[in-house]
């Protein structure tokens, strides 16, 4: 699947856990079944196409309302675009309440993981 969307200020809550993320507008992605998941992102309308982690869902370790976020793999953005282009490859999990911020971190770690084994970053 693929889509795109307008980038919005988000809480900084994942740039907090150490994994900045870019957050979508969620009325602008189409629905899909919660989770995370290993992607594709191209940033801007035109922009260089890079391996990130999207979590599109609620966010039940945060007490936080459902979001979609995307993580870049190795931040090498410097300016965010305005928009950004989701290819999704596949789902790495279901969303799941990891009972601290320091689990959810680990977690996280696990997934960006699994997400370069998916894409074959650096294979």
């Amino acid at each position: 699947m693929k889509f795109s969307a307008s980038i919005i200020t988000g809480t900084g809550k994942g740039k907090g856990l150490g994994f900045p993320t870019l957050n979508l507008d969620v009325e602008s992605v189409p629905k899909i079944e919660e989770g995370v998941y290993a992607c594709f992102a191209r940033l801007g309308e035109h922009g260089i196409r890079v391996p990130a982690v999207m979590h599109y869902g609620a966010r039940p370790t945060l007490g936080a309302p459902p979001s979609c976020e995307v993580h870049i793999l190795d931040n090498i953005i410097t300016i965010p675009p305005h928009s950004l282009t989701v290819e999704i490859v596949d789902k790495i999990r279901d969303v799941a309440n990891f009972g601290s911020a320091e689990k959810l971190s680990k977690q996280l770690g696990t997934d960006c993981k699994a997400a370069r084994a998916m894409l074959c970053v650096s294979c």
